[in-house]
């Protein structure tokens, strides 16, 4: 029996409504008393579906107008899910990630880099003005900390990762509730708290970012609900830092961060302080990753995994809603107010911003001048007419880069989407 009042869970697919148009969406059959869809479904096994258009999130604002009208969650289907792989480095997450992706027809997205924040739309990279810049203002990236983890940038480069992460996290979302399509995720916002203890354990980090970055950290949370599933591939340190080896990159290999002691503190941790937590929430499934397994096994795992939603449980809590109004502003949050979310996040630690994540008031005086003197950087993107843009009345125009300048979470967005 339907009930009259709308409760949306994804955990069951999506929602459940009073008509039996919508209900069909989500159902095996078209009557309404049938058993509604709890599992992904492999794209060779999906039915022809006719559901609206997705909404062009990536060249239009969702106006007070669209949250009255959009018919968002007939977009809706069991296969609208928050999907993150996760494991120690060089273990294989990219190709699996981009394997279940193309199994079930979901977004992939990879990891935020740095180049995605220092890179701007013209192709101009900001570390070329590192000369100009005072000390803890200079670019901090992924070879510079392995080439010298004790830098003071270190904590502005791990809490810079930690926001970049709920950018994507937050494209993710955004991408998900605006489109139906699910999205695959290597790593997420949730893990990042691994790597932060690693480095802190290691000496990298001070106990006073440390408590800083955990409050921030809490903050942010509060914005995002956890992934519908957490697929965890698991290998023995001596097999990653082999796998470190096959790789190739220079400054991985010659690393001294990639000690056989930091990578089994990352692996306790990853248990310990991510894993555990998220157990009774979230749906887990952890392979032995030494050697790759048969993936059709994977794909079997993955397509029995039940994410009916049981009132009287923990798992998958995070994704029932009172009521459409709810998804619906819980979207907004992801999507236009996420720089309201951002400012919040930045601005409501109770505990002074450590002298590592701070800059002073001429240091921000120096780095205003010299971005006022670089042409493609004077203003936010589409509003420098130096370099040829003139958005000034386009009032409808909604920037996706609230972290990154070029961010690539949507470079397969056209790939199975219809």
């Amino acid at each position: 029996m339907i009930s009259s009042t709308m409760v949306l869970t994804f955990s069951v697919g999506a929602c459940r409504l009073n008509t039996i148009v919508s209900f069909a969406r989500l159902c095996k059959t078209k009557t309404p008393n049938a058993t509604q869809v709890a599992f992904l479904t492999r794209l060779v096994r999906q039915e022809p579906r006719n559901k609206p258009a997705p909404f062009p999130y990536w060249r239009k604002k969702y106006t007070i107008f669209n949250e009255l009208f959009d018919p968002m969650l007939q977009r809706f289907d069991e296969n609208t899910r928050l999907v993150v792989v996760d494991g120690l480095p060089a273990v294989g997450k990219s190709k699996f990630c981009e394997k279940v992706a193309d199994e079930f027809g979901l977004l992939y997205m990879p990891p935020p880099t740095h180049d995605q924040y220092y890179v701007n739309v013209h192709g101009f990279d900001i570390r070329e003005l590192d000369p100009q810049f005072p000390f803890f203002a200079k670019s901090f990236d992924l070879p510079r900390f392995l080439e010298n983890p004790h830098d003071k940038r270190t904590a502005h480069f791990q809490m810079l990762y930690f926001l970049m992460r709920y950018d994507q996290y937050a494209n993710a979302l955004l991408h998900m509730l605006s489109t139906g399509q699910g999205v695959v995720l290597n790593r997420c916002l949730y893990s990042d708290i691994v790597f932060t203890e690693a480095m802190k354990n290691a000496g990298y980090l001070t106990e006073n970012v440390m408590k800083y970055y955990m409050i921030v950290r809490d903050i942010t949370l509060e914005f995002v609900k956890r992934p519908h599933l957490i697929i965890y591939l698991d290998a023995p340190v001596e097999v990653i830092k082999e796998k470190i080896k096959q790789k190739g990159l220079t400054y991985e290999v010659n690393s001294k961060v990639f000690s056989t002691e930091y990578l089994n503190d990352l692996e306790r941790l990853y248990k310990e302080k991510y894993l555990a937590p998220l157990e009774s929430h979230t749906h887990l499934l952890i392979y032995d990753w030494s050697k790759e397994t048969n993936f059709s096994t994977v794909i079997e795992d993955i397509e029995n995994v039940n994410f009916e939603h049981h009132a009287d449980k923990k798992k998958l809590h995070d994704w029932v809603f009172i009521n459409k109004d709810e998804v619906k502003k819980f979207r907004l949050l992801n999507g236009p107010c996420r720089q309201d979310a951002l400012s919040q996040i930045c601005q409501s630690s109770t505990l002074e911003c450590p002298r590592e994540l701070s800059w002073t008031a001429d240091e921000l005086m120096q780095v205003d001048e010299v971005f006022s003197n670089c042409a493609s950087e004077k203003n936010r993107e589409g509003y420098n007419i130096e370099v040829g843009e003139n958005n000034t009345w386009t009032w409808s125009h909604f920037s996706l880069m609230s972290i990154r300048r070029t961010p690539q979470d949507f470079v397969n967005r056209d790939k199975y989407m219809s």
